[in-house]
């Protein structure tokens, strides 16, 4: 799991895996990138939901970069830090047919937008 902080670009990931339930002060214009390792082989996706204050930019799912059948990548959100105040990134991880039971893997931010 990575996040990118307000100094790199959209397309510059600073992976370090110790973002889930971080909280995090930005400048309004920053962009973020959220990267999670995703496989969906196997059925699984990421259900994301992003408040207002995060602007979608784009997301992206990178391969992996091997030959092996059933291999994961990740997945890639890119959102603009937009309007000054509080804002979240969640996601659940789950086969989007099944119902939520609370044992799923989730994943979120919150962000102090300046």
């Amino acid at each position: 799991m990575a996040f990118t902080n307000a100094s790199r670009s959209c397309s510059d990931p600073l992976s370090n895996g110790t973002d889930d339930n971080k909280a995090v002060t930005l400048p309004a214009g920053s962009g973020i990138v959220i990267s999670l390792d995703e496989n969906p082989t196997t059925g699984y996706s990421w259900n994301v939901t992003s408040s207002p204050g995060l602007s979608y930019v784009n997301d992206t799912f990178i391969p992996p970069k091997t030959d092996l059948v059933g291999a994961g990548g990740v997945h890639e959100w890119e959102y603009i830090a937009a309007e000054k105040g509080s804002a979240e990134f969640s996601a659940i991880y789950m086969q989007p047919w099944m119902n939520v039971t609370g044992s799923e893997t989730t994943f979120s931010m919150t962000f102090t937008i300046e």
